[in-house]
């Protein structure tokens, strides 16, 4: 889980698009194995300080979720805006670009499923 958090600092750094997306892929699908391991102590599951690790881990997903609908909302009004005039004197002035919006495959957006990683 550590590298997958690596992973997704060096995307972030680096401006990568693309392995950003691959990175949080990791990252959730490590979240998930935490949890699926979870599922087999019950003590663990009722204790206050795990409840409290789900309960933020499910805050920064909503967070992310947010983040990105507003970064490709960002990406879209960028990419419309620097094909129109007046905007094509500045556009050219400082050579602006279109620039990639966030895509994820939809297996990427499901949930994780714990009884198959349970199983596996």
């Amino acid at each position: 889980m550590i590298q997958a958090r690596m992973g997704v600092d060096a995307a972030r750094q680096m401006h990568d698009i693309n392995g950003l997306a691959k990175a949080e892929l990791g990252l959730q699908v490590s979240l998930g194995g935490l949890f699926a391991v979870a599922e087999n102590y019950p003590d663990l599951k009722a204790d206050q300080a795990f409840i409290n690790l789900q309960s933020s881990i499910t805050g920064l997903e909503n967070q992310i979720a947010d983040r990105r609908e507003f970064y490709n909302d960002s990406v879209n009004i960028n990419n419309v805006r620097i094909e129109h005039s007046p905007d094509l004197v500045v556009v050219k002035a400082f050579s602006f670009e279109q620039k990639e919006m966030l895509t994820f495959s939809p297996e990427t957006l499901q949930d994780v499923d714990v009884g198959i990683r349970l199983n596996s």
